[in-house]
């Protein structure tokens, strides 16, 4: 998935130029440190912009969308059949009146309804269709995949492998480096209050399942 950030804004932060052959190298740390940023701190996508189809028990008739920032809810679905519904910010309020279905599940019409059907309510299972994410990656999100690839930098161009974690100082010819934390932040690695910041800023409300994309 596309990276938060460019060699180019790497090289800028860093006042260096990659050339041809690192271009490459810092893109794939990039994109790297934007699946750690993605998948162990925020716990969603955030960017580039995605749609997500996923399937919603309603909790006394409301839905909380569980992605952010949302863009639009393209539908609201009940066995196949658009669902009313009003939307105030992550929130859903599902109509519980706006639907009935028979009991044989391949004919769904209201006018079955009196003969053979039955009404559901507002709490039963909806499937939500949202589009969510930023058309461009956050400044914030660009900045901190640049501090973790620049992390990692130091062991990589030291030899170390991707950390110095256990190392308190390296020292090669005139050349020393040395970490307080024994190296612990020295890969692609955030300290416990920056990963909080980041889930308040990014994170997800919840966690939902059957999601495609």
């Amino acid at each position: 998935m596309q990276a938060f950030a460019t060699y180019t804004d790497l090289g800028t932060m860093l006042n260096r130029t990659f050339n041809t052959d690192e271009q490459a190298w810092i893109t794939s740390l990039l994109e790297a440190a934007s699946a750690y940023l993605r998948e162990d701190v925020i716990g969603q996508n955030v960017f580039p912009q995605s749609q997500v189809t996923y399937e919603a028990q309603p909790d006394g008739g409301t839905v909380e969308i569980p992605a952010k920032p949302l863009i639009s809810v393209d539908s609201v679905r009940r066995a196949g059949i658009d669902v009313p519904y009003t939307r105030r910010d992550m929130v859903l309020s599902i109509d519980p009146y706006n639907r009935f279905y028979s009991t044989n599940t391949d004919d769904f019409s209201a006018e079955t309804f009196v003969s053979q059907g039955y009404r559901l309510t507002h709490d039963d299972p909806v499937t939500v269709t949202f589009t969510y994410g930023y058309a461009l990656a956050p400044e914030g999100l660009k900045r901190w995949a640049c501090v973790l690839v620049s992390q990692t930098l130091i062991p990589l161009e030291l030899k170390l492998g991707l950390t110095a974690g256990g190392l308190s100082s390296v020292a090669i010819d005139d050349f020393k480096a040395a970490w307080a934390d024994a190296g612990d932040m020295s890969g692609m690695a955030l300290s416990d209050r920056n990963i909080l910041s980041l889930q308040n800023q990014y994170g997800a409300s919840g966690v939902y399942s059957q999601m495609t994309r």
